[in-house]
């Protein structure tokens, strides 16, 4: 069975309660009849980046529980979890053991020899593509002395895999069967981009390796009825591929094209995506990382984006930045900007909510973010405290204060929204984008005698959902109203461009 066409919950095992059990107690009392399914963000043992760099995927590190939280879980939710496609930990058994013996290692060739790619010029590490300013390469000592270089994209911490290696095909298939034995249906392939390493290319989304790659995990996957959602931030089209090659693939577009209906009160740019966007998708607003723009490059132009990016960065922390392999320490362009959705939008709750009813209507399985359920705001002081740039968009909450949070008027209305979304038959149906004035957006579903309909104006923030009742097939009104007010007025005042 696939998965359920419903909203999905995307949470850490400890940031909303502090393990997996408190976790899957908030969600089987407050949200069993909102979610058919949970995105749980790395529960492995890890030395590095919020859990992203894991020494293993066949543990679950003891601070969250054990494998049994997890299937108890999987039993009532369909579940994802991340499967870190590019990467290892240095404290792994297998980079340990490469460690101590070098070439003698039976995981030796898990990694990439730098040294045996042969001479990488200045003009090939300007091409290759960097998340952390910082080379890419670390040099290692082995046990007997000598040195060498292993590739890292991300942190120290994290050794890069070799994808010409069947050895490394063969552990990320071993850990996808543990997994899948214990529930899972869907595996977020993170970091997956940068596993194509070809000296004199950008090192990503090489073609054709990608796709083979891929079609290599979609098949173990759908041989247990699991599914893949490889995960990359890029130019839309390598979304419309991965979809074209049935796997799902991440709406990752719509958190800034909405952002922009928004603060610019313009919708065309927005409903030139809705009449291209695959319908296999992941649709979200907001997630562990920031808001995210090279996905829009060409959906919005340059002079739109900046906009985007002049108005929201005043209420964001650091925004994360691209540089050159080549000139570490160069300013790139804005990857991220690191921001709570709510305060991307004024922390207006009615601009907040409409936005997440669009989400909604738009094609595709919509994710919700814990720190968007929760309407939680830009948490400055973890963010000092860390020194991560993302931290601001991932407060610890004890389990009391997130049951505290779910009792406010606001993520109240989103439940009952999401409770729609998931169990009101027309979302099955058939999607309509219908004509409307450049500040107000009017989206449909229809199946059989069930329709619902979605008209949000931009300019007054009314947002209204009607359908068809399904017992007395009336027609009716879900109530969204938030009676109290926003600290910020709303319309924004225009802001110039970068």
């Amino acid at each position: 069975m696939g998965l359920r066409n419903k909203v999905q919950l995307i949470a850490y095992p400890n940031r909303m309660g502090k393990d997996l059990k408190e976790l899957h107690q908030i969600m089987h009392e407050y949200l069993a009849n909102a979610i058919g399914g949970v995105h749980i963000l790395p529960i492995y043992p890890s030395n590095a980046d919020g859990g992203f760099s894991p020494l293993t995927h066949k543990e679950v590190d003891p601070a969250y529980g054990t494998w049994k939280e997890v299937e108890d879980i999987a039993k009532q939710f369909d579940l994802c979890l991340d499967l870190t496609l590019n990467h290892i930990s240095d404290e792994s058994e297998e980079f340990k053991d490469y460690l101590a013996k070098g070439k003698r290692s039976k995981h030796a060739d898990l990694f990439v020899d730098v040294d045996a790619l042969g001479e990488i010029t200045d003009a090939d590490l300007a091409k290759i593509h960097i998340r952390k300013e910082k080379s890419p390469f670390r040099e290692i000592t082995f046990g007997d002395g000598t040195k060498g270089r292993v590739w890292c994209t991300f942190t120290e911490h994290q050794v890069d895999l070799n994808f010409r290696s069947p050895h490394t095909l063969a552990l990320l298939e071993d850990y996808m069967q543990y997994m899948m034995d214990r529930g899972v249906k869907l595996f977020r392939l993170d970091a997956f981009g940068y596993v194509t390493k070809r000296i004199g290319t950008s090192c990503f989304l090489i073609e054709p390796e990608t796709y083979n790659i891929l079609s290599m995990f979609n098949h173990i996957a759908q041989s247990r009825g699991a599914a893949i959602l490889p995960e990359v931030h890029d130019h839309f089209s390598y979304q419309q591929a991965i979809a074209s090659r049935d796997m799902y693939a991440y709406g990752f577009a719509l958190p800034v094209l909405v952002l922009h209906a928004f603060l610019q009160k313009n919708t065309y740019y927005l409903k030139n995506w809705l009449r291209i966007c695959p319908t296999n998708q992941i649709t979200v607003l907001d997630t562990h990382d920031g808001i995210c723009f090279p996905d829009v490059e060409e959906l919005l132009p340059k002079a739109e984006v900046d906009k985007v990016i002049a108005d929201v960065s005043d209420r964001s922390g650091d925004p994360v930045l691209r540089g050159s392999a080549a000139h570490v320490g160069s300013v790139g362009a804005i990857y991220q900007l690191t921001c709570t959705y709510l305060d991307a939008l004024y922390r207006n709750p009615k601009a907040y909510l409409a936005a997440r009813a669009i989400q909604f209507f738009c094609p595709g399985i919509p994710q919700v973010y814990y720190q968007g359920l929760l309407f939680g705001e830009n948490d400055h002081e973890l963010y000092e405290k860390t020194g991560e740039k993302r931290d601001i968009n991932r407060t610890f909450y004890s389990k009391a204060d997130a049951e505290e949070m779910l009792q406010k008027i606001g993520p109240r209305r989103l439940i009952s929204l999401m409770q729609f979304r998931s169990f009101y038959p027309a979302f099955e149906g058939r999607f309509n984008l219908h004509y409307s004035e450049k500040d107000s957006l009017w989206l449909s579903w229809t199946k059989g005698e069930f329709r619902t309909n979605l008209r949000v104006n931009l300019t007054t923030l009314e947002c209204k959902v009607t359908y068809v009742d399904l017992a007395s097939l009336e027609e009716c009104e879900l109530d969204l109203s938030l009676p109290e007010e926003s600290r910020f007025s709303w319309p924004p005042a225009s802001k110039p461009a970068l």
